[in-house]
């Protein structure tokens, strides 16, 4: 029972506060922010931020995102009990398309009580192609045991009118207990519509911009995640609504292939707010 609530324990999205950018794809699921899959526009719009940044004890630009979610739900399994979490983390990037990061959330599982996750990597963007390679330690004070690393390699292409994003990950102890492991995300972001802000001097900014995210999942592992099951897939769709000051709201349906086995893995609606600063 305790590794299935472990894996109640990266969106996207989700596409929200990733190390590449603050809006990207599979934000809905913060844990393991490297897995976080931004569009080429975005990939570019970071570095280009991270060549401006006056840093001058430290070269590369930093960013942080906080949030507050109605549940932690992480490759479609609550890592909360389906009760509300507190997140939030802190991005180093470099213009060499280098990142690095620091990402945590509350937790409700086992004997733990907060998610920590380190990551960094690379990322870059060709034409409207980007892709990554990155790689996160998730540390849970209090019950090690669930400790564990991940490798992970990404792609997405961004066709204007929707952005398309795939992923591989592995691990050569799936949270610590569960032996060797890959995930596989895909993902589609449709823009629907942006207003202009009617406020002087910010008539060249976005104040409302929503989109539709969708995103799926498969996991495997050596060892069973559930009772008699070792592999699941896992899914959600939702809006994500873009609004001045760097806040974003995000409301999604998530669901899995164990929902009629699990609890945690049942389907359900989760909601978030966020802001990057």
């Amino acid at each position: 029972m305790r590794t299935i609530l472990k894996l109640a324990s990266v969106g996207a999205i989700a596409l929200l506060c990733c190390a590449r950018s603050v809006i990207a794809q599979q934000a809905e699921e913060p844990g393991g922010e490297a897995e976080k899959m931004g569009t080429a526009a975005e990939v570019k719009a970071e570095d280009k931020k991270a060549a401006a940044a006056d840093e001058s004890w430290l070269p590369g630009g930093l960013s942080g995102n906080v949030a507050i979610v109605t549940d932690y739900s992480f490759r479609g399994v609550s890592q909360t009990g389906r009760d509300m979490a507190m997140q939030g983390g802190i991005d180093w990037n470099h213009d060499s398309g280098v990142f690095a990061g620091y990402w945590a959330s509350s937790t409700n599982f086992g004997n733990t009580y907060m998610e920590n996750d380190f990551y960094g990597g690379y990322a870059g963007a060709i034409d409207k192609w980007s892709y990554k390679l990155s790689t996160t330690f998730f540390y849970y004070p209090k019950d090690q045991q669930f400790n564990y690393w991940e490798f992970g390699a990404f792609t997405g292409y961004d066709f204007d009118f929707l952005s398309l994003s795939t992923g591989l990950i592995g691990s050569p102890d799936y949270f610590g207990t569960l032996g060797t492991g890959f995930y596989v995300p895909m993902g589609v972001n449709v823009p629907i519509g942006a207003v202009t802000c009617p406020i002087p001097g910010m008539e060249d900014k976005k104040c409302f911009d929503l989109s539709f995210d969708a995103n799926a999942g498969y996991t495997h592992s050596q060892l069973d995640i559930f009772a008699n099951t070792h592999h699941y897939w896992d899914w959600n769709a939702g809006l994500v609504f873009a609004l001045p000051f760097n806040f974003k709201l995000d409301f999604r349906y998530v669901g899995t292939s164990e929902a009629d086995q699990v609890f945690d893995a049942g389907n359900r609606f989760v909601f978030a707010a966020k802001y990057a600063f």
